[in-house]
């Protein structure tokens, strides 16, 4: 057996961008390892190979031709050709991926017409001085694609899209489908203080991340929760909107609260920061705007001896509803992919946010004019965060996606070599969530099988330690106890949602819990251990569970527990465990 270095790590780079005064500023951290050996840290690489190992296949080579004439056909086939690549990030090469999708679509755009009747939307003219410049006439009208910022938006979108297609199961009501998103964005999106809704001098913040960014790493502040959220329901052909309270600040600007499912005249409810949705009259369903506005106890449920919830009914008056959208959903280019993508394709990538903006007015209480809606300035405060802060930015996401780069043999495949003669490589812990996101979880090239590629024995690690200088080993080795950690969290995580709860437990409790007291898991892994413990009957110790929590979903977590101190403990119910999914070893 033989170990070797790999120097390709493109799946956490970083791309930091905006334009300002007609000037396009980028700035492409090419690699992990440069980004952060510059912080004074060391990332390696490994891949195990039974004989010589080389990078991972490259995707069929690509045209440069760019003005040919096409037929309609082959068209449709570069644009469609271009989306599933980013989908299968995991089977290629993702420099050589994201090449082939900017020369695909590049060809495409030149092939015929980009959406000639397009028009800049008037909500962008709600927009602070200071965030015109994202949304100028040149920065959003453009017909041609950008090699670095237009290839990550559609390859973030296209995995938004997967969960969005997956997650919902049978669900067909629009309610449904939506509680069912909720449920995934709070589970696999662990709560973070980082960033906030907006940053200040003595709040900045440093995770200012992109979506694919939030979905990699698992962690979300509740800012980001509701925008992964309000991203998945457009992607599942429903509306949605952040709603926000008047606000009593010189500027004058409206104050994010949480955000809400536009569906059949209303507005439903969902609160990111507590992790769960409004509880209608009595505690049934979801709450409505219109509900919540007309019934004070509604919102009162929601209130702690200590701590009042943070807004009345008496506010619900004039509420405002923010759109969210970001300059690539407005821009002409996202809007002529947008039209010309078969619907099976499954991506939504534009947004009328002045209809969305009407529709959500009309579903609030109170008097509806059009000075109640407008665009959720959180979106482009990310992308100003990062043009001015981009070395901050960029060492954040490096540091914290750093496990993603760690690689194997891929065991799915025996080590067979592939087509092309050279030995495939796996980013075990990249590959699973790629993999999840798209609903390929069993059999020897899923997530599971992914996950638990990701959870080397101590001795494996030992071993990997000593093929490293010494004053690097100690790194090397606390970046692969991380992998391990992240890997059996998201085993847990998998496994509860398929309801193996006797597996879920083991994972959660045993594993992780028990296993690393002090772990970077800890506090998720205690609130989804609560959910196993209340669907197996074991009511007192969710809520137990629920009563430790010290996270800032700690509010939420409370009122979880006054629920459940309302429902007798019952007999531990025995799960059906597949056993794909029982922990293999430690």
């Amino acid at each position: 057996m033989k170990y070797f270095l790999i120097g390709s790590v493109s799946p956490a780079s970083v791309c930091l961008y905006g334009r300002t005064s007609g000037r396009k500023v980028s700035v492409f951290v090419q690699s992990l390892f440069s980004s952060i050996q510059s912080a004074g840290k060391i990332i390696l690489m490994l891949a195990i190979c039974n004989t010589s190992c080389s990078k991972t296949p490259e995707p069929a080579e690509n045209s440069s031709q760019r003005n040919r004439v096409v037929s309609s056909q082959v068209r449709e086939q570069l644009l469609e050709g271009a989306i599933s690549v980013l989908g299968r990030l995991d089977d290629f090469d993702e420099s050589a991926a994201y090449t082939q999708v900017f020369d695909r679509i590049n060809q495409w755009s030149h092939a015929g017409e980009v959406a000639p009747q397009w028009k800049v939307d008037p909500l962008v003219e709600s927009l602070p001085e200071s965030l015109q410049s994202f949304v100028s006439q040149e920065a959003i009208g453009l017909t041609t694609f950008d090699a670095t910022t237009d290839v990550v938006t559609l390859r973030d979108q296209r995995w938004l899209a997967d969960i969005a297609s997956t997650v919902p199961g049978d669900a067909i009501e629009e309610l449904d489908v939506a509680k069912r998103l909720f449920e995934w964005t709070v589970r696999s999106l662990a709560i973070d203080t980082d960033p906030p809704f907006q940053s200040s001098p003595t709040n900045p913040g440093s995770r200012w991340y992109l979506q694919g960014e939030i979905v990699l790493s698992g962690r979300a502040s509740p800012a980001q929760r509701a925008w992964i959220f309000l991203e998945l329901l457009r992607h599942a052909g429903l509306s949605g909107v952040m709603l926000a309270t008047p606000s009593s600040d010189r500027q004058g600007l409206s104050k994010p609260w949480i955000p809400a499912l536009i569906s059949g005249g209303e507005a439903y409810l969902f609160d990111s920061a507590y992790g769960m949705p409004i509880p209608g009259p009595l505690g049934h369903g979801i709450a409505t705007a219109r509900e919540a506005f007309q019934d004070p106890a509604i919102l009162q449920q929601l209130d702690l001896s200590d701590r009042p919830y943070s807004v009345t009914a008496l506010e619900l008056s004039s509420v405002k509803a923010l759109v969210c959208a970001t300059p690539a959903s407005l821009s002409r280019r996202m809007a002529a992919i947008d039209a010309n993508l078969a619907g099976g394709m499954g991506i939504d990538l534009a947004i009328d946010a002045s209809f969305v903006a009407n529709t959500a007015v009309a579903s609030l209480p109170g008097e509806q004019t059009p000075d109640r809606g407008g665009l959720w300035l959180f979106p482009f405060e990310v992308l100003r965060n990062r043009l001015e802060r981009g070395e901050v930015i960029a060492n954040t996401v490096a540091s914290e996606l750093a496990v993603m780069t760690l690689g194997f043999s891929d065991a799915s495949r025996g080590g067979r070599p592939s087509r092309s003669g050279t030995q495939k490589t796996i980013r075990p812990l990249f590959a699973a969530r790629v993999r999840e996101f798209r609903g390929d979880l069993d059999g020897p090239s899923g997530a599971k099988s992914a996950y638990l590629l990701a959870r080397p024995s101590e001795e494996m690690i030992r071993s990997f330690a000593q093929r490293v200088p010494p004053q690097q080993a100690e790194i090397f080795s606390r970046l692969y106890e991380r992998m391990k950690q992240d890997a059996t969290y998201r085993l847990g995580i998998l496994t509860l949602k398929e309801k193996q709860f006797d597996a879920a437990i083991d994972y959660l409790e045993r594993m992780t819990l028990q296993s690393t007291p002090d772990g970077p898991w800890n506090d998720p892994a205690r609130l989804a251990l609560a959910q196993a413990m209340e669907a197996t009957g074991r009511i007192q110790k969710a809520i137990q569970l629920l009563e430790s929590d010290e996270s800032p979903q700690r509010f939420g977590s409370r009122v979880e527990a006054a629920r459940l101190r309302k429902i007798p403990d019952i007999e531990p119910k025995v799960s059906d465990s597949s056993p794909s999914a029982l922990p293999k070893g430690t």
